[in-house]
């Protein structure tokens, strides 16, 4: 046997192998480029061994990486973790996906369940589905570290849609029941206007809802898109009301007193 031949433990550990590493300089996380997930540095060697087989000193990683210190450790990332809820960039090489977030806090997730148990246990007695926004969000890490970051600047990033689809129809159907229910019940069992709310008494909705059904009234209650007319006509309706409030602070009293009388 030639024992010149036969390569040492320390040689598989120093032949050249490409590794699925990069860094985003930018946080100083260091991300797996085939799992697409950030990875502490006290992680890397096992992630590496257990995930691609692949067997690598430290100093091989760093040189791969090319930097002189260490990435951001799993204490670290703790910490981070734990104190942001908004980055304004996305980690290079994590995927961001539309999700949504909480108005109340920064709590922002993907699944509509995970919204609706954050309320149960934060938000006792608010509707869910009446105090979120879409937002695009980013899990950075796995495992103990998991947490969704939403992410403001997602320009020249390949946003996933992901689960957007479902939890928005069924948002969307939630809301359009909720308005239908409440315009129905204000109209119902009131032939006599007068005995209905002051704000329907003067648009007469009555008259426009009489004889809808009830997906006639979720059509007419839904909630305008970017795309609607509806939506532009609302956006210049406030712009030009911000302006008035602009024009009338700190105008003339008299003015402002028979502006607020009229009825």
């Amino acid at each position: 046997m030639d024992l010149d031949n036969v390569e040492s433990p320390q040689d598989l550990l120093d032949a050249p192998i490409m590794l699925p590493l990069e860094v985003d300089l930018r946080y100083n996380v260091a991300v797996c480029t085939q799992c697409c997930t950030g990875l502490a540095f006290d992680h890397i060697q096992w992630h590496l061994r257990c995930v691609h087989g692949i067997k690598k000193q430290l100093d091989t990683v760093m040189e791969h990486l090319n930097i002189e210190a260490h990435t951001l450790s799993s204490i670290e990332i703790k910490t981070w973790m734990s104190g942001i809820w908004i980055l304004d960039r996305a980690i290079q090489g994590v995927p961001v996906k539309k999700g949504i977030a909480c108005t109340e806090c920064h709590h922002s997730c993907v699944e509509k369940t995970s919204m609706k148990n954050h309320f149960t246990a934060k938000h006792q007695g608010m509707k869910w589905s009446e105090n979120i926004e879409r937002c695009n969000v980013q899990m950075p890490f796995q495992g103990r570290l998991k947490k969704y970051i939403q992410i403001e600047d997602v320009e020249g990033q390949e946003v996933e849609m992901g689960a957007e689809n479902d939890w928005q129809k069924m948002l969307e159907l939630e809301f359009n029941e909720t308005m239908a229910e409440r315009t129905s019940s204000a109209t119902k069992g009131h032939s006599d206007i007068r005995l209905s709310s002051a704000f329907i008494a003067k648009m007469r909705w009555d008259i426009r809802v009489k004889d809808m059904d009830l997906l006639e009234l979720q059509n007419l209650a839904k909630m305008p898109v970017r795309s609607d007319r509806m939506f532009q006509v609302i956006l210049c309706g406030r712009k030009y009301i911000e302006k008035c409030c602009g024009a009338l602070n700190g105008g003339n009293m008299m003015v402002r007193r028979r502006l607020m009388s009229v009825g």
